[in-house]
């Protein structure tokens, strides 16, 4: 049977989704494709200063008896996915004319209950470092700051007294192996006391 010239046009075009016929896939115009210049600096910005701050932070851990046995594969949950939620403060020390090097570094959480249950259990434990999914991080109002790294107790206590400006007038438990580390007079000073290891009374931090 003869077909018709339509049958035959539709017939040379390739099918879409198995439909004869069907249009062909066109790239979309390179302008509404391309995103906006100010967007790409924002995040090259973000890409570049993730990528420095995993550097430094890493580095920083290498050095520590506690973190060494840590693997690489360790670094995604340890660095950059409380990094890519704002959970890694790292605060700078320089002057004018000076090159700003990195003082001290901050880990911390803001957690639900759930994943405040989560984390007393690991510190009854004695799990250290704390492990946490990536949801869990900025997973509600319960701060915790679990452990601060730093190259002496002046540098820590320093540390821990930027971070509770940060977070001004919010309660703040602390990981046991942060009060190892800071002065235990600004610790009380503060009203900031650790939540204990196994045997330890706990009701104390929750009035941090």
């Amino acid at each position: 049977m003869a077909k018709s010239a339509n049958e035959t046009a539709a017939a040379g075009k390739p099918a879409l989704n198995g439909i004869k016929g069907g249009a062909t896939a066109e790239p979309a115009n390179a302008k509404e494709r391309a995103l906006d210049p100010q967007v790409l600096a924002q995040i090259a910005a973000f890409k570049m200063r993730i990528q420095a701050g995993v550097g430094e932070v890493v580095l920083a851990m290498l050095n520590l008896p506690r973190y060494r046995n840590q693997t690489l594969a360790d670094v995604m949950h340890l660095v950059v996915e409380p990094m890519t939620r704002d959970r890694i403060a790292i605060a700078k020390a320089g002057g004018e004319g000076k090159v700003e090097e990195t003082a001290g570094i901050a880990i911390w959480a803001s957690v639900s209950d759930e994943v405040d249950a989560k984390i007393r259990e690991q510190i009854q434990a004695r799990v250290f470092p704390v492990r946490l999914k990536a949801e869990d991080w900025a997973s509600g109002d319960t701060t915790w700051l679990l452990d601060v790294i730093a190259p002496s107790q002046k540098v820590a206590t320093a540390v821990l007294a930027n971070f509770k400006q940060v977070v001004k007038d919010k309660p703040v438990r602390i990981h046991p192996i942060v009060s190892q580390l800071v002065d235990p007079a600004v610790l009380e000073k503060m009203k900031v006391r650790p939540v204990g290891e196994a045997g330890e009374k706990t009701g104390g931090a929750d009035k941090a």
